[in-house]
């Protein structure tokens, strides 16, 4: 296949290039800098050339959530980061001649909102109703059109993506190591994580599989609760845990609403990808994925 891929070259887009690449299948980049093809959302245009021969488009392009500190306008570069990308896609398709079967996008478990507390969350779980789930809620709607193309669509809620490379095991394992980590919240909160290597090989089906269509929750099988998971970074890390849980009135003053992402948590089901897939996780408890994640 020759696959096109938006905002491949963040972690998830590295890894999945050379996953792809390796399995003979051949990959472009559409960025707004330093790839194959180039684009500009705001513009609304895109090279017209990065469709030709193409079989199939990975869209990961998005502004980072967490990079800074949600104002309004940052808010609105999340959202239209992601929304208006699309709609790009979506319209260049339409309007030039294309060989597009498939379209796998990527999403997040935020759908389900910032803090689902105990409730287990499954793909007809309804929606969460804050900023991360109305983000998403637009994110999902946004692929949408490309059905009305006769194209197949996968989304993948993703969940946090632990990579030695970089991600959210890095940030978490950063004050760790350095002997600043704590617990954030009470630490009860439920995180849904999954490993880059299953993530990478999760897309990698969504793209073979023809009968791989709509909404797939994209974590391990086994949550794990948040104290619990910085306490097996820090012996993972042979670090101390010196300092108590940072409570989250505090992280509130701190981040703003951005707090949501750490002071709550998600407990996800990934039943679907394993029966409707038949798809089976090579980290399936954050104990075995760890054993395999660096910091140093």
């Amino acid at each position: 296949m020759h696959i096109l891929i938006t905002g491949g070259t963040g972690l998830i887009g590295r890894a999945l290039t050379e996953k792809l690449t390796s399995e003979g299948h051949t990959v472009a980049i559409l960025s707004r800098s330093g790839g194959d093809f180039t684009w500009n959302v705001k513009e609304h245009y895109m090279d017209p050339l990065a469709l030709q021969n193409v079989d199939a488009i990975v869209h990961l392009a998005g502004a980072g959530i967490a990079e800074k500190r949600w104002s309004v306008a940052r808010k609105k570069e999340i959202v239209d980061s992601r929304v208006e990308s699309a709609r790009l896609l979506v319209d260049t398709l339409a309007n030039n001649k294309h060989q597009v079967k498939t379209v796998v996008s990527a999403s997040g478990i935020g759908y389900y909102g910032s803090d689902t507390g105990e409730i287990n969350c499954t793909e007809l779980s309804n929606p969460g109703c804050d900023f991360v789930a109305e983000c998403t809620k637009e994110w999902e709607k946004s692929v949408d059109p490309f059905s009305d193309q006769g194209i197949r669509v996968v989304k993948l809620r993703t969940g946090l993506v632990m990579a030695s490379q970089g991600g959210i095991f890095r940030v978490l394992a950063r004050p760790v190591y350095w002997f600043f980590g704590a617990i954030l919240g009470t630490g009860t909160q439920w995180q849904s994580w999954i490993h880059i290597d299953d993530l990478v090989e999760i897309f990698h089906q969504s793209l073979i599989n023809s009968s791989a269509s709509g909404v797939y929750n994209a974590v391990a099988p086994e949550p794990i609760r948040h104290g619990d998971m910085i306490r097996m970074i820090a012996k993972k890390l042979k670090r101390t845990l010196i300092f108590p849980a940072i409570p989250t009135w505090f992280l509130r003053i701190i981040l703003g609403e951005m707090a949501d992402l750490v002071t709550g948590g998600n407990f996800v089901s990934s039943q679907k990808i394993q029966k409707e897939l038949t798809f089976t996780f090579k980290f399936t408890s954050f104990a075995e994925a760890i054993k395999k994640l660096t910091y140093v």
